[in-house]
């Protein structure tokens, strides 16, 4: 959108021959972000769309899908952040606002919350609203439709129970970021408060009964000691969804030059968001996809917005031009439209068939 202000504007104060040229260049870009779109649909590795998770909302709104499909985005990751009993920060059905604290949530009411927020998005599926991200088949039952994978962000609604991961998985869930804010009985955080150690032993059985599963395993928040273990016993290749990379921005929710290379070599995708907080710009969010590209090769990087889960955008992001504004600062840096259309989706959607293309189970 910017871009074609800027254009629109230059014509006005240019000549009437320059005018027709810069039209010309506005169509050729538009022409060439149409060609991009065309080589594969676009994938947000990690979402909150419409905040469906935390606020008052029974479905996703159909002004955010639009907003998707405008940038071209197919498939999006909808993460429901399952540590919210313990902050708060969420609205209940009967309409009861739980503010920001510290709870100490009864037994089984982490899952019953996550399980209700999983229907929000049934609910979703059932207006059809979006398709229902089960498998990659979803992207071409209806091509023109927004897909949604159903995901957790933190492993604290499964309990310690390798069942609730066996009824969410049955319920929709197709993705688990193994932890947030919060250490939990499957591994440590990245954040404060910082706490030692890596994966548990029940955090194994959740990355081999994930993997069992189909299921995709997500290393955000994860501390490096949790993903080295993850690493060191997945399966399937996994996902490192939304953050920086430490080469630039070294902050905790970040990831390191070795860790970037280990997840690639397993075949996984590092995703890189654009948090206004820690990413100025787009330019710098860009320079991020870049490092990755020099460090572990064009096919292990892609986007994870955080949609509705950050206060700020980097500044030319904005939900109303996402990842076509990433596409047109990738044109001006030179890639072909091949390697523009691998980051913006090819490789997350490729990374999506190898892991349900397993042996389906049991």
């Amino acid at each position: 959108m910017k871009l074609r202000l800027t254009l629109m504007l230059m014509a006005l104060l240019a000549g009437p021959a320059q005018a027709a040229d810069m039209t010309a260049a506005d169509s050729d870009l538009a022409a060439r972000l149409q060609r991009i779109a065309a080589i594969s649909p676009f994938a947000d590795m990690h979402a909150h769309p419409s905040r469906f998770h935390r606020s008052e909302l029974l479905h996703v709104e159909a002004e955010e899908i639009d907003r998707y499909l405008s940038n071209n985005v197919r498939l999006a990751v909808a993460n429901i952040s399952s540590d919210m009993p313990y902050t708060g920060r969420y609205t209940l059905r009967d309409g009861t606002v739980v503010p920001r604290g510290k709870y100490k949530p009864s037994p089984g009411t982490v899952f019953e919350l996550t399980m209700d927020r999983m229907q929000r998005l049934q609910e979703t599926f059932r207006l059809g609203l979006a398709e229902q991200g089960d498998t990659p088949l979803a992207l071409t039952r209806t091509p023109t439709s927004l897909v949604f994978i159903p995901a957790l962000e933190g492993g604290d609604a499964l309990e310690g129970k390798i069942d609730n991961l066996v009824a969410l998985h049955e319920a929709g869930l197709r993705l688990i970021q193994l932890v947030h804010f919060r250490a939990n009985a499957i591994g440590h955080i990245q954040t404060h408060p910082y706490s030692p150690g890596g994966l548990t032993s029940f955090g194994e059985a959740v990355v081999s009964k994930s993997n069992e599963l189909n299921i995709i395993i997500d290393l955000a928040h994860a501390n490096d000691e949790t993903m080295w273990d993850v690493l060191r016993l997945s399966k399937d290749p996994v996902i490192f969804s939304h953050g920086s990379v430490k080469a630039i921005s070294d902050i905790d929710r970040a990831v390191s030059d070795d860790l970037i290379r280990a997840i690639a070599a397993g075949g996984g995708i590092i995703g890189i968001w654009p948090n206004g907080a820690v990413v100025e710009d787009i330019g710098l969010m860009v320079d991020m996809i870049e490092h990755v590209i020099k460090t572990a090769g064009i096919g292990h990087v892609g986007i994870g917005t955080d949609l509705r889960g950050v206060s700020r955008y980097a500044t030319g992001f904005t939900p109303d031009d996402s990842f076509m504004a990433v596409a047109r600062v990738m044109i001006e840096r030179g890639y072909s439209d091949e390697d523009i259309a691998r980051v913006l989706g090819g490789n997350f959607i490729r990374l999506w068939k190898t892991i349900s293309e397993q042996t389906e189970p049991g």
